[in-house]
């Protein structure tokens, strides 16, 4: 799904009838709220977390890959460019980059602490379609798969008629189906894969994303009950500005998870 940030992997089909008779529809949507409760958490711990992310682009037979580091700033992540193109950085875009942080910084420092909060909302609520799943979708339980040596709930998604979105962004649900893999024991997303069945806007006339377009989230356990992504997927076509047509084909990867003290990445 997009912006979601707003995901792992695992295998082996357990006894579909029996499971299918345990299980009613409540309770798998039951399962699926409650997998988003601690999806939330986990999204909204990462302020806590430093990371670094490799972004892998690939258009009209060129391939560019980007390296970030993330860390906590007053509240939020923010995101440094430590390599271009697949190189490090040249002294002058370490320059621009450096200079774009200690702005950040100054910026943060002076908010009042209304600025601040609001800040946080606004990053918060990027997410907020996320919280509609439970009532978007009517699920089906389709078994048990094994990944990373951890037991999952395998479960479909097809979008609910009569759906009334609440929140911005939630409107699109209705043209994603898709698939959740649920870690049994923690009951967080350890894999998820979608796919756009009708076009879906992104702002007025920021984007369309034509129908066939997939992503994919991978999420590993970084802590006791904590998931974060692992790799993020797209692949697929975007019109951008309604007009241009643009192959959509990324991979992010996340690595390198550790927690941090807000106070020392305040003063790097």
């Amino acid at each position: 799904m997009p912006c979601l940030s707003l995901p792992v992997k695992r295998l082996a089909l357990l006894s579909l009838v029996l499971v299918s008779t345990a299980w009613g529809q409540t309770d798998i949507r039951e399962i699926v709220r409650k997998s988003i409760v601690n999806y939330e958490r986990a999204w909204k711990a990462q302020v806590n977390w430093a990371w670094t992310q490799t972004d892998t682009t690939a258009s009209d037979d060129k391939e560019e890959v980007d390296v970030s580091e993330f860390v906590p700033l007053y509240g939020t992540p923010y995101e440094r460019l430590i390599e271009k193109n697949g190189h490090p950085l040249t002294a002058e875009e370490q320059r621009v980059e450096n200079h774009k942080y200690r702005k950040a910084l100054k910026e943060r420092e002076r908010e009042s602490p209304s600025e601040r909060a609001a800040r946080i909302l606004k990053f918060e609520n990027g997410r907020a379609f996320i919280l509609e799943v439970p009532e978007a979708y009517n699920f089906e339980l389709l078994g048990e798969e094994t990944l990373d040596g951890r037991p999952a709930w395998v479960i479909g998604m097809k979008p609910r008629p009569g759906f009334v979105p609440t929140v911005a962004h939630a409107a699109m649900l209705e043209h994603i189906e898709g698939k959740l893999w649920i870690d049994k024991e923690d009951v967080q997303w350890a894999k998820a894969e979608a796919h756009v069945t009708e076009t879906i806007s992104i702002g007025w006339i920021l984007a369309r994303i034509g129908p066939g377009a997939r992503f994919g989230v991978e999420q590993i356990r970084v802590a006791n009950g904590l998931w974060m992504p692992k790799t993020l997927t797209i692949a697929g076509t975007a019109h951008v500005l309604l007009v241009h047509a643009k192959r959509l084909d990324e991979r992010l990867a996340y690595s390198d998870y550790h927690e941090v003290d807000s106070a020392s990445a305040e003063k790097r």
